[in-house]
């Protein structure tokens, strides 16, 4: 049977961001094996004649817009329908309401009224909207769109024979951090309980990596806290991660409705990489953090608990990142998103 070719369209010219690969190219990766579908990325384009160009060198069966805020979408999607293509779009955060927490710039940007407009247009005018999270198609349902929602179970996945392939962990205690400047205040929120674990343990070493800055609260600890330069190429991004050798990876979230859309996604990363986790007690991170395969923290104190037992009992820390990856080949599996995404393409063919 001959794979279903599928074109995804995201914004920028630097090629698919991390988004792009785990919802599609990692999946759909036709190294990997046999695929059901190859996908072909298409960045952005000028206007509507490099769209009717770059649709016809691509002859797609299926239009995806991912995370697609420009006002292109509809030309986009009117092309691809006057060529019996249908189009689904794809989004893996609320774009339609981005919160001041993420940076007065990001703020700013995607509240503009007019990149408002496009996205709210360009969801509209495809035939299916996918929305990678539960917390997204409840967020979304409020937002009463005419395009028919289909919500994934499963976002960032793994493949199974590549986890436990891991280095050992550092020599001693390091616990960090990983993510982008709009994350800062996530980070800020637990600051107290880092710096107290700091003064508690003096060997603790505090990284952070990526292009979030490091927080002034870590100055007074000198040397022992370090900035790690971000790695664009999300595939290289993971293998940085797993030579990092982190005992714990934090993955706090500030209590909002923009959060409480969001993917478990540094859960599968840390635990991927042989990093134990202590993460935010919010629905993101129930089922990640469930039976004991992470540690979910609400306050100041237990935040502190976390990092604490974890340094301080290896055995526990090991154990814990056991059934943590116990569990991504159980439920996080390459072919387990492979099948959902399958099932997406299928139901906007018309094939379900």
């Amino acid at each position: 049977m001959t794979a279903i070719k599928v074109s995804v369209v995201f914004d920028g010219k630097q090629g698919p961001t991390a988004t792009q690969m785990i919802s599609f190219g990692q999946p759909l990766d036709p190294a990997t094996g046999p695929v059901p579908a190859r996908i072909h990325f298409e960045s952005a384009v000028a206007d509507a004649a490099e769209i009717e160009r770059a649709l016809e060198a691509s002859r797609p069966d299926l239009l995806v817009l991912s995370r697609y805020t420009s006002a292109l979408g509809v030309d986009w999607i009117r092309s691809a329908r006057a060529a019996g293509v249908p189009s689904i779009f794809h989004i893996d955060d609320d774009l339609l309401a981005v919160p001041p927490s993420l940076g007065e710039a990001k703020f700013k940007a995607y509240n503009k009224p007019e990149r408002l407009k496009a996205l709210r247009d360009n969801i509209e005018a495809a035939d299916l909207l996918y929305l990678s999270t539960e917390g997204l198609g409840q967020r979304f349902a409020d937002y009463q769109l005419r395009t028919p929602i289909v919500v994934g179970d499963v976002y960032c996945s793994v493949d199974p024979d590549a986890v436990g392939a891991l280095l050992p962990p550092a020599s001693g205690p390091v616990i960090g951090y990983m993510g982008t400047g709009g994350h800062s205040a996530d980070l800020a929120m637990i600051m107290p309980a880092i710096c107290e674990a700091m003064d508690l343990v003096p060997e603790l070493q505090f990284e952070v990596f990526g292009t979030i800055d490091m927080p002034e609260d870590l100055a007074r600890f000198g040397s022992r806290a370090r900035h790690l330069a971000p790695v664009a190429d999300y595939a290289e991004f993971l293998r940085s991660l797993r030579t990092l050798g982190w005992w714990v990876g934090l993955a706090p979230l500030e209590d909002n409705a923009f959060n409480r859309c969001k993917a478990d996604t540094k859960w599968v990363e840390y635990s991927m990489a042989g990093i134990a986790v202590v993460a935010s007690d919010l629905p993101v991170y129930h089922r990640a953090c469930a039976g004991g395969s992470g540690i979910l923290a609400g306050s100041n104190e237990s935040w502190l608990a976390g990092l604490t037992d974890l340094i301080s009992q290896p055995q526990h820390r090991s154990w814990m990142i056991e059934k943590a990856q116990a569990k991504l080949r159980q439920i996080y599996s390459r072919e387990r998103l492979r099948d959902q995404v399958m099932a997406v393409f299928e139901q906007a063919l018309g094939r379900t």
